[in-house]
């Protein structure tokens, strides 16, 4: 099955599991699963980058106006959420699985 194809399948109720098998389908599709984890995590820092400029410029935060900006916060944190799927897919981890186990952790802590 094509990438495109598998893209197509997921949608709204789409498992954290099936989007985060996609993105390692994507990787080895699009070449980029020999990728060392070092290399991945300084482009997810620079997609976090990316991010918080689209924040600034959507608040309007002291930026350059004679500058075209053509971010939008929607696609960087979609590109943000890009990167810690592949991460937690260079690490084996199951990241829906991690999510649960650390909120049960938070939910025993005294917020204040």
């Amino acid at each position: 099955m094509e990438l495109k194809e598998k893209l197509e399948m997921l949608n709204e109720n789409s498992s954290v599991a099936q989007i985060q098998q996609y993105i390692k389908d994507m990787k080895k599709d699009r070449k980029f699963d020999t990728v060392t984890i070092e290399r991945e995590m300084m482009l997810f820092l620079e997609e976090l980058g990316e991010l918080a400029k689209a924040i600034r410029k959507n608040t309007n935060g002291h930026l350059d106006i004679a500058k075209k900006y053509d971010t939008s916060v929607e696609e960087e944190l979609a590109d943000c959420f890009i990167y810690l799927l592949s991460i937690a897919n260079m690490n084996d981890i199951d990241i829906f699985k991690a999510f649960k186990e650390k909120e049960r952790k938070n939910c025993e802590r005294i917020w204040r």
